[in-house]
This record gives structure tokens, sequence and C-alpha cells, in this order.
């Protein structure tokens, strides 16, 4: 039996995909299912571009470049993850500037590399920017944006059987060797895959694993709940600098319609207070999106950690991550869209020899909701 705990993106995915090669495996969950940063995420599937807005095809580009792709046929039913049932928030994003564009833009516009990802599109052909006040520039990236909630209840319906809830209080160690868990269910042996994201430090701790460590990379989301609703904005707002100044979700949840933020305002937000954030945010908002005249009638921050493995310098990894020892395996997606990387990477190190033992009776897991609402 293969064990994989945590019920993100990268767990259910890996789940999936053993479940297409007739490899038992089961999910343990804490929570509900993509509650931590699946949920927390825009549902952008990134494939590079906002890396490489220097002009320069970074490394992490090139990484994440195939993603995009390797979605885009899951949710056509082709592969061995079938998400048809996924609906889209949109099969594209969008870039756009209200500024001039300055001499790195440029050189980003003018790459191979990135003229091969997007077009320069008309406004009048997208209802949030066919506007007389919009004066910027306005593209269109060839990458998908998921409605979220629907991704997790895909994986839960494929999946249907073999999703638990109970938190893992330790690993069992015998002769040195991780050989199942415990958990406030019951313990269960088997081969055991970490995905749990930052709940994986904690299960690490009392082991006498030196590497990998974890890192946090702290994000401040501003979510901005309208009187009105906008045409659906998904996209990044172009600034001056290597990555986007804004990046804007629109969410209707219930009645009412939320813009989330990210990008720029989330990462310099870590060091503000919320009521200086949410002034920021709403000051941010009306910059990138002026000729709409949003009305905000409520602003909050939503405050989450991006936990990855340690980088020097705390830096941003450049792919997903998978490591062995003691038949453990740990890993991390870093990204919503690097899933299927992780997978990959996973499946060669499994032991197709361990013993198939019986799924436990333990409550099933169930999906979760957007935990910034």
């Amino acid at each position: 039996m293969k064990i994989i705990v945590g019920g993100g993106i990268s767990g259910l995915w890996l789940a999936a995909e053993l479940k297409a090669r007739n490899i038992p495996c089961c999910v343990i969950e804490k929570s509900a299912l993509g509650q931590g940063q699946t949920l927390a995420s825009q549902g952008m599937i990134h494939g590079g571009t906002k890396y490489a807005l220097d002009g320069l095809l970074t490394k992490a580009a090139s990484e994440i470049g195939a993603m995009p792709s390797r979605w885009k046929n899951a949710l056509s039913g082709q592969g061995t993850v079938d998400l048809r049932q996924v609906q889209l928030e949109r099969s594209d994003q969008l870039l756009w500037s209200v500024e001039s564009i300055t001499a790195n833009l440029l050189g980003f516009f003018a790459s191979k590399a990135m003229r091969s990802r997007m077009e320069r599109i008309n406004p009048t052909e997208e209802a949030a920017f066919d506007h007389p006040n919009f004066h910027g520039h306005l593209y269109r990236l060839t990458e998908p944006v998921l409605k979220l909630d629907t991704l997790i209840q895909a994986f839960s319906d494929m999946l249907d059987g073999q999703l638990f809830t109970a938190e893992v209080t330790n690993l069992i160690v015998e002769n040195q060797m991780i050989t199942g868990i415990e958990t406030t269910a019951g313990s269960l042996k088997g081969d055991v895959i970490l995905t749990a994201g930052e709940g994986t430090e904690g299960l690490l701790a009392p082991l006498d694993i030196e590497r990998p460590r974890m890192q946090r990379r702290p994000l401040a989301m501003a979510v901005c709940q309208l009187k009105e609703p906008i045409p659906p904005v998904f996209g990044h707002q172009l600034g001056t600098g290597s990555k986007p100044k804004l990046t804007v979700s629109t969410h209707r949840v219930g009645e009412s319609q939320f813009l989330y933020l990210g990008g720029q305002l989330a990462e310099d937000g870590v060091e503000q207070d919320d009521l200086t954030l949410c002034r920021q945010a709403e000051r941010a908002v009306e910059e990138a999106l002026g000729w709409l005249e949003p009305q905000i009638q409520s602003t909050h921050v939503f405050r989450i950690n991006r936990a990855e493995p340690s980088t020097r310098e705390g830096h941003r990894p450049d792919t997903a991550f998978v490591s062995k020892a003691h038949r453990l395996i740990i890993a991390w997606p870093t990204k919503l869209a690097l899933a299927p990387a992780l997978a990959d990477q996973v499946i060669p190190l499994l032991d197709q020899n361990s013993a198939t033992m019986s799924f436990p009776a333990w409550p099933s897991a169930h999906v979760g909701g957007y935990p910034w609402v």
C-alpha cells in the first residue's frame, strides 16, 4: 500500500496516477481536500511567462513551460489523469500594462520564446478591457485558469474510497526505515509519501533526517468584495520590474464577486499590517482596473505560507522537489502547475513489490472550500 500524506493537488494528482497504474494507494488528509495551498491559489496554470518578464527565459520558466499542455491534455481526457469534469474560469490568462513599455519589457515582448507563448490582442476582444479609458497594451497567454473547487471535486470522485480524514501524529520507524503512519484514527502500514506541504516539517522533526529541510515563503493576499460585479479578469498587470505588479483573479462566491489579489502586492504585503495593505490594495485595484470603476465594499487580508524545500538564500525553487530516504518519499510541488511533474519524479522511486493491504475503515475526506473568503 502506498500511503500519501496530504490531500492537496500534489497528493491527489499522484494518487490518480497510481490508480491508473493499478498501484494500491490511499490519501490521508487531516482537514479537507485542497484546503491548504491548493484552494488558496488563484487557479492559474503558469507556463513560466511571469518568471521571464525581464526578457530572459530562466530555469524556472523552462522547467514549468511544459505544464500548461500537460494540464490541457488532462482537461480534455487524454493521458492517465482524466480531468474532463473540471470547469475552467478561462482557457487563457491576460497580461496588460497601463504604463509605457519599459526597456526590460520590450526585451520580454521581443523574446522568441515569449512570442510562441503569447499574442497581442485588441482590447475590444475582452469585455473587461473594451473601454475608451483603457490606453494600455493587452496580451493573451495560452495558460488556463481552473475553477479550483471543481478540480478538487473531480479528484474526490475519481479517488472515491481512497481518501480518508485523519491527522498523522507520527511516522512508524522499524530498523531505521519508515514503514507506516500513526494517526488519530489508528495506524497503517505501507510505503509513505509526504505531500503534506507545511505539515511535512512537523512530521520530519522527530526523525534523524538532516535533508531536506523546509522553508516558508509567506504571502499576504488582499481580498476585495465588490458592491457590483465587473467583467471577470484573470491575469497580470505589468509594472516596471521583473515580476507582475498585480495578479488579479475574480471569483463569484454566493451572491458576491471578489477580487483576489497576488503578485508583487502580496510579496510586499508580508511586511505590512493589514490596514496598510488593505488601503494599498484598493489603490492598486483603482490603478490596474480604473476604467471599470470597481466599487469596493470591503477588503481583508489572507495570509498564507508557501511551503517548499529550502534553497540557498530562501529563493523560490525552480521545479517540483522529490527526495527519498529510509523508504520515505518527501515531496513539494512548489507550484499548483507542477503537480504532474512531481508525480513523474515520485513514480520511478516507488517499490513495486510492496505488500498490498486493505484500505482502513476511517472517515472519508471531504472537499474543502476557498479559505480566503
